[in-house]
């Protein structure tokens, strides 16, 4: 059995005392670089998808709230108006009148010229009579009935009503003048003109006559002139934009334009009517939509743009469906999921119904093609102009 010597003892220590040599240290730091680099690459590229992802989301969702808030409007056009002439708060200047007359629905096509398609340049816009009740006081519901009308039971005829608190102050700060021929609907069933208001009391501008009564508490609105339309610029859209606006006409004030959805950049409009060819039917509205290509089928060819919309023509009041076309991108452009600050290349120029971007004067195909877009249609029943 060998014996354990003072020599052998430094020996064992020497072994267990060495270090890595410089070989093993770069290999070392190769192996530990390259996992490094792996992590972060993957940290990077899920950073970023990340990011993407949320634009996109984002994008979407803006896509259908702007949806949403037209598809509302036009649903409620009319509302109640009268079938003769009727003004709306701003509507004797306002978009909503066609040669001096006001209409319900006013259809603004970027390029009205019947022609082969595409040969938009820009988006459309539409001007709406809608109703308005409230907007400056979220606690209370609405403007309101304060006493039933008429107030003595029975009785034939009632020319005036009582509105709660400063309700009357707050339409007239919305634009209802006295004189001004606005026009005001009660619980969304009577339309009648305002002759004039004092305290919480507006004179209606024509009688309503018995069996029509209304309780106490039943909401009033008032009828007003808005525009959607697509816009750029901070000025507008409190950023370089595009962005969705919707601009209401307000008595003898200034309009008033509210910048509501980023994003949005297109906007097309095509019009279903009833009535609205005189070759068809004669012109005669028969509950069935015209039949523009003469296939005896509902479909695509049957909605019209690139029409000019007047009463004695193509009547706006004929108009029974809207198909509405949103097109909206991303508010900056997107880097992709790569480790390069670089854009990439996402969507080739979308034509929506009458426009192709890349007709646009300006249009820059490196710039279009750095923003994912979202594209959402929708048809939509005027049911308040039947």
């Amino acid at each position: 059995m060998e014996r354990c010597t003072v020599d052998n003892v430094k020996d064992v220590q020497a072994l267990s005392e060495r270090g890595f040599t410089l070989i093993e240290l770069m290999i070392s730091l190769v192996i530990t670089s390259v996992i490094v680099s792996a992590g972060y690459t993957i940290l990077t590229t899920t950073h970023k998808a990340t990011i993407s992802n949320q634009r996109a989301a984002d994008t979407q969702q803006n896509v259908r709230v702007a949806m949403e808030l037209i598809a509302r409007d036009i649903k409620q056009a009319g509302f109640g108006m009268p079938p003769t002439s009727s003004t709306p708060v701003g509507g004797t200047a306002g978009n909503c009148a066609l040669g001096g007359t006001i209409v319900a629905m006013r259809p603004a096509d970027n390029n009205s010229a019947v022609s082969a398609v595409p040969n938009d340049t820009g988006a459309d816009s539409i001007s709406l009579v809608v109703p308005r009740t409230n907007p400056t006081n979220g606690v209370v519901p609405g403007w309101m009935l304060a006493n039933n009308a008429p107030l003595v039971g029975g009785a034939a005829v009632f020319t005036s009503i009582t509105l709660t608190s400063s309700a009357v102050t707050q339409m007239v700060n919305e634009g209802m003048q006295n004189g001004s021929g606005a026009y005001i609907s009660i619980g969304g069933a009577v339309t009648v003109p305002v002759a004039s208001s004092s305290g919480a009391t507006i004179t209606l501008g024509s009688p309503i006559y018995a069996p029509i009564s209304f309780p106490a508490g039943t909401q009033v609105y008032l009828l007003q002139c808005v525009t959607y339309q697509v816009a750029t610029g901070a000025a507008n859209c409190g950023s370089l934009g595009p962005c969705l606006t919707r601009t209401v006409d307000s008595g003898t004030a200034p309009t008033v334009t509210t910048p509501l959805v980023d994003g949005v950049e297109d906007l097309q409009f095509a019009y279903a009517c009833d009535g609205c060819n005189s070759t068809i039917n004669t012109g005669v509205p028969n509950g069935v939509i015209d039949d523009f290509n003469g296939n005896n089928t509902y479909d695509v060819a049957d909605f019209q743009t690139n029409r000019v919309w007047a009463i004695g023509t193509f009547d706006p009041a004929t108009i029974r469906l809207v198909q509405i076309n949103i097109l909206a991108r991303q508010t900056v452009i997107d880097q992709g999921t790569g480790e390069g600050i670089k854009a990439g290349a996402f969507s080739v120029p979308v034509q929506v119904s009458d426009h192709l971007p890349s007709n646009d004067a300006g249009y820059n195909s490196t710039t279009y093609q750095s923003f994912r877009r979202r594209l959402l249609t929708r048809t939509v029943d005027t049911r308040n102009m039947q």
